[in-house]
């Protein structure tokens, strides 16, 4: 249903994969709540944002969940000229090349996206030492609880609780798709979930269906779950979020 393309070497700070979907152009999003890593998808082809990357480049996405918003919007004005090189472009390859040199122009200085990154890629760092028990990754950056949370709170949208949560859920499914046959209960400790019932309840909450209809809702070549198929695929290879240490058992 989809391939994926090799990311230039000087944009894999911003994007994860260049993908191709091969889909109708109408299919409907999944009813899933955003994956880490966001998606730029023109005309089905697109590219496959770090987590970080995506919080820097489009404030106007910031804490979205579930969601499809047009570049246009986000963008601005700028977007109306690359649109219609997409549009012109004979085939896939030339519409990702076009995307990433969207990217790149977007990223180049004096821009802040980079500043921006850092900051993103600082603050998660620091959540995700606070999430183990291990170190106070918010003192070490100076702030008080409440002042890294708010920082947080402005640079993705959301709270480090509810990213942590979200960031859990999506390689819990990235998991179950790659190995369908891996008991629940197995999945459900790996992921630090007190048990099969805390995931289970989890999943539907944010993801809307059980687990194992999200995996089956992924097996035809055509199905309105594609960003779950691809954020998943793309997530793989990435380290696990981590788990906070007082929801260990």
């Amino acid at each position: 249903m989809q391939r994926f393309v090799p990311v230039p070497s000087d944009l894999q700070p911003w994007l994860m994969a260049g993908v191709v979907v091969d889909a109708p152009a109408d299919l409907a999003q999944s009813h899933f709540p955003a994956m880490v890593s966001s998606m730029l998808v023109v005309r089905l082809a697109g590219q496959v944002l770090q987590p970080a990357a995506a919080a820097a480049l489009f404030a106007g996405a910031r804490g979205l969940v579930n969601t499809l918003r047009p570049l246009a919007e986000l963008v601005g004005p700028p977007w109306a000229e690359v649109d219609h090189r997409v549009r012109a472009a004979a085939d896939d390859a030339t519409r990702l090349a076009v995307l990433c040199q969207f990217v790149r122009q977007l990223v180049a200085p004096p821009s802040p996206c980079e500043a921006r990154r850092q900051q993103a890629l600082a603050l998660l760092q620091a959540a995700s030492a606070d999430a183990t028990g291990v170190d106070s990754g918010h003192q070490h950056m100076g702030l008080s609880q409440r002042q890294f949370e708010r920082r947080f709170v402005a640079l993705w949208g959301m709270a480090p609780k509810q990213f942590q949560v979200i960031a859990r859920l999506n390689h819990t499914l990235g998991h179950a798709l790659a190995a369908p046959g891996n008991p629940v209960v197995n999945l459900a400790a790996d992921h630090g979930y007190y048990d099969q019932s805390h995931m289970g309840r989890d999943v539907r909450r944010l993801a809307g269906h059980p687990l194992q209809a999200l995996v089956q809702g992924t097996r035809s070549r055509v199905t309105a779950h594609w960003p779950l198929q691809i954020g998943a695929q793309t997530l793989q290879d990435q380290p696990a979020p981590p788990v906070d240490s007082a929801r260990r058992r």
